[in-house]
């Protein structure tokens, strides 16, 4: 799998509607970024970081799907997080100061706004409002990962975690409708928890009125109760 330079501008990107970080730039901050930016299309399946990887740029997702993940000492796969069109791939990025802690690849074909570290550094340093939009972006993902340590130790239950993660993405999105990315394996594998077990939880919610199944969404009916289960 191959990816190459888009034919899209990475002004363009900075200025697109859904943008938040464009609308956070001034006009000249956004031409000086989009200066030393570029985007790039990425094939379903390559890979867009590797782990060790010195963070040259913090990566920004225009389209697609795509997915967080380290690879364990026997090939497994453990997906750390699944990420849709207008998130970081990793907003941590431009201040780490050893290599990528873990790889991201393309789920399906996307198309990807690489910003220079560096630079995202110092608009942050003068710029209150980036510098509140990555520690934003931080914090979803560490409250993410830090539910998947106690579940890595049996400490949440699977109907825990199934709605822990629908309530995570409610706020994420601020919306009752949670956009699927990727497939019921990937999120198993995110869940840490196996397919079967996954659609389960999801199908007892559903035929208890408390979400609603579509094809590549979810929708929250009765977020009290979902709430309640994921306190049980």
């Amino acid at each position: 799998m191959t990816s190459r330079t888009a034919g899209v501008s990475a002004l363009a990107a900075l200025e697109g509607g859904g943008m938040v970080i464009g609308k956070l730039l001034s006009p000249e901050e956004r031409r000086n970024l989009a200066a030393c930016a570029r985007v790039r299309e990425y094939a379903g399946g390559s890979v867009i970081f590797r782990e060790g990887d010195a963070p040259a740029s913090l990566s920004l997702l225009l389209s697609g799907e795509a997915k967080l993940f380290k690879i364990g000492p026997h090939g497994r796969e453990c997906v750390l997080c699944l990420i849709r069109a207008g998130r970081f791939i990793d907003p941590a990025a431009p201040y780490y100061e050893g290599g990528f802690p873990a790889s991201a690849s393309a789920i399906k074909s996307c198309r990807v706004l690489h910003l220079p570290c560096r630079e995202v550094r110092e608009l942050a340093d003068r710029n209150p409002a980036l510098c509140l939009l990555l520690a934003r972006a931080l914090s979803f993902r560490q409250r993410l990962f830090i539910n998947k340590t106690a579940e890595s130790q049996g400490i949440i239950s699977v109907s825990r975690r199934v709605a822990s993660w629908l309530l995570h993405r409610r706020k994420m999105e601020n919306s009752l409708s949670i956009e699927l990315v990727g497939t019921r394996e990937l999120l198993a594998r995110l869940l840490g928890v196996s397919r079967e077990s996954l659609s389960r939880e999801l199908n007892g919610l559903a035929r208890a009125g408390v979400i609603d199944l579509e094809r590549r969404a979810v929708i929250i009916r009765d977020e009290e109760a979902l709430r309640r289960a994921a306190r049980e």
